[in-house]
């Protein structure tokens, strides 16, 4: 109980900072280039510091075990979310950005912080595990949904800011390395900027949005409700019936973050590619806004019924 009210706190705390970008924009204090800005720190600098940072444990075989399970759980709930999407599309006739919106998550942006808040910094070494996965299928199997057609871009995955950080990472903590001092606390410092970071482009991106279109839209509700409610609650039957957290003295935490960034709001990457490939992006953006809207009621309770029951 005491762990899903601090999530929904520092949700709420993290919808503050969101409210103060939109403000932002609304004032006319910044302007969406200053929104391009704050995405390239978050990308290029925050986010990198922060998982690095993530790596910087004792090398423990508990820990690579946690880390191993981690990507195993994140695998196994793409595909699940893969397969179900295609045979709920067989009733709801999906578009493939609704697809994609299903499938995929705002497991970094959000997830990181969230995790560094109500958990702690070390512990944002597992969210690597999922966005390692997802990377890696948001270029692929994503990208050739939003584009209709077969592709395949190794040099986007290797190439990914995120997945070099966490090569350099795991390299790091495999070998034993530790940073410098003053690396270590700079990094610490930048990762911290994440959160609000990330949040004030949110909420400047949403001042853009109209909000009539988003609450007259029906079928997104749909898609929100099977994306925020439905696919984590199956992911989280299948954690307690297999038992997967008592593996690992840590598994109920571990598996705890891979839920957490399944039960995510729809990945703004969706958007964004919507957007350049002309498919569908008022569609796009409006469940993206939508799902990041409703997320402060389902995350907390999806994670209140799992720590209930594990």
């Amino acid at each position: 109980m005491d762990m899903a009210l601090s999530l929904a706190s520092q949700i709420g705390a993290m919808f503050i900072m969101i409210a103060v970008g939109f403000i932002m924009i609304k004032k006319e204090i910044c302007t969406l280039k200053d929104c391009n800005l704050f995405s390239m720190i978050v990308l290029y600098v925050c986010g990198p510091c922060a998982i690095i940072k993530s790596f910087q444990l004792e090398l423990t075989q508990d820990k690579v075990n946690g880390f191993l399970l981690a990507v195993v759980a994140s695998i196994g709930i793409h595909i699940l979310y893969i397969v179900m999407t295609e045979l709920l599309s067989k009733v709801f006739h999906f578009c493939n950005v609704e697809k994609a919106s299903l499938i995929y998550s705002n497991a970094g942006n959000l997830i990181i912080p969230l995790v560094t808040l109500t958990m702690s910094e070390k512990m944002v070494f597992y969210c690597s595990a999922y966005m390692m996965v997802q990377i890696a299928l948001v270029w692929t199997h994503c990208l050739s949904l939003i584009k209709n057609e077969k592709s395949f871009v190794f040099k986007k995955i290797i190439g990914n800011i995120n997945i070099l950080a966490i090569i350099l990472g795991m390299s790091l903590f495999l070998l034993n390395i530790k940073l410098p001092v003053p690396i270590s606390s700079a990094m610490s410092s930048m990762g911290a900027m994440m959160g609000p970071l990330s949040m004030f482009v949110v909420g400047m991106l949403l001042s853009k949005v109209s909000w009539k279109d988003v609450f007259a839209n029906i079928r997104a509700y749909l898609i929100v409700l099977i994306r925020l409610i439905i696919l984590p609650l199956m992911v989280l039957a299948l954690f307690l019936v297999l038992r997967l957290h008592t593996l690992l003295p840590q598994g109920k935490d571990i598996l705890m973050i891979v839920l957490l960034a399944a039960a995510a709001p729809s990945a703004s990457t969706v958007t964004q590619f919507a957007q350049l490939y002309q498919n569908k992006p008022f569609e796009a953006s409006i469940i993206n806004a939508l799902s990041i809207l409703l997320c402060i009621l389902t995350m907390p309770t999806i994670i209140l019924i799992y720590l209930y029951f594990a």
